[in-house]
């Protein structure tokens, strides 16, 4: 069967002596696939008791770097309108409709839309369709996966008393109540703290097409995290994936929204599909393949390292590497290492 790879077809002729390269250093834990409706723990932390908000990847994934969380509104609320004096809240609307508030700006936003709230900006949501699904990022983690224990742990009845010193041991700084999803509201052209992608739009003006059919756009550039983080999203047009390769110094996490994908982290295969998410830890070989025609997932790097400038140069290939050897050196000139093939299906 013919089939196109990530990068390039010509990878699989690499020396086989490439394949069998040693790791420098292998990390001992494996790959985290946390399924669609699952908590990171096994622990439900619903919003208001009714709305699942599921913790994903936990702080202690990361040592403390990143955090993210699964959504899925069954009621048109929101909560009050607050801000994080020490950490950026990235939200990625997956279905429904939702007005979000930075400031004196709102906005309506609606599946595939990205919204990036940095730190010390006052800001709250409402959902406002019957029902929606939000994923969204904390970086650094902070305390939000304490802060929704205790929330859970509560059942809703703290008093204000309690909710302040509660808002104060995580972090959080209330400025006033939620917004309501009636309204009336009035929608600004754009958000003067942070920044707004419709679907379909990247971060830079730059257009990355893998392979000439699948679009690898950039949401959340290091540049806007200090370096700490970068979200991509991947729309497939295409079977397969990158050959096996290693990320010495990044943890990789992909989050499926369309599609079904087979992964392999070490010697461990796992097939994924929407809602699905999976943490591959940095330091150990791992690879991926698309099973179905179409396929849309979110993945996300941290620290950022050198992956905006790896798939720059791929979206400017106008055609395979001269040499199997230049596939390889285009990895390892972005800090990977190529050790296998890509995987079959």
């Amino acid at each position: 069967m013919e089939r196109r790879t990530f990068i390039t077809t010509s990878l699989l002729a690499l020396p086989a002596i490439l394949w069998a390269s040693p790791l420098s250093q292998r990390q001992l834990s494996g790959a985290v696939v946390v399924r669609a409706g699952l908590s990171r723990f096994g622990q439900p932390t619903p919003f208001r008791g009714v709305n699942p908000n599921d913790l994903k990847l936990s702080s202690r994934d990361t040592a403390g770097k990143l955090s993210t969380f699964e959504y899925v509104g069954v009621q048109k609320t929101g909560p009050s309108y607050h801000a994080h004096p020490n950490q950026d809240e990235v939200f990625y609307v997956v279905s429904g409709e939702y007005i979000f508030q930075v400031g004196p700006d709102k906005q309506l936003l609606k599946a595939g839309d990205l919204i990036f709230l940095p730190r010390n900006a006052p800001h709250t949501w409402v959902q406002v369709s019957e029902r929606g699904q939000l994923f969204y990022f904390l970086q650094p983690a902070g305390k939000m996966e304490e802060f929704f224990l205790k929330m859970t742990e509560s059942g809703g009845k703290a008093s204000p008393e309690e909710m302040q010193r509660i808002n104060a041991e995580h972090g959080i700084v209330p400025y006033g109540p939620p917004i309501s999803a009636e309204g009336p509201h009035t929608f600004s052209e754009y958000v003067q703290q942070g920044f707004v992608l419709r679907a379909g739009q990247r971060r830079s003006g730059e257009s990355v097409i893998i392979n000439g059919l699948s679009p690898n756009d950039l949401k959340v550039s290091g540049s806007d995290t200090g370096g700490e983080l970068a979200i991509f999203e991947y729309s497939g047009h295409e079977l397969g994936g990158p050959p096996l390769h290693v990320h010495p110094m990044q943890d990789e996490v992909f989050y499926l929204t369309e599609g079904r994908y087979l992964f392999q982290c070490g010697e461990e295969q796992f097939t994924l599909e929407a809602g699905d998410m999976i943490f591959l830890p940095r330091n150990v070989a791992h690879t991926w393949a698309q099973l179905t025609p179409k396929g849309k997932m979110l993945f996300f790097f941290q620290p950022a390292g050198k992956m905006e400038a790896f798939f720059s140069a791929l979206g400017k290939m106008s055609g395979p590497p001269t040499s199997p050897e230049a596939g390889a050196n285009l990895f390892a000139d972005h800090d990977m290492q190529v050790v296998g093939p890509p995987l079959k299906y």
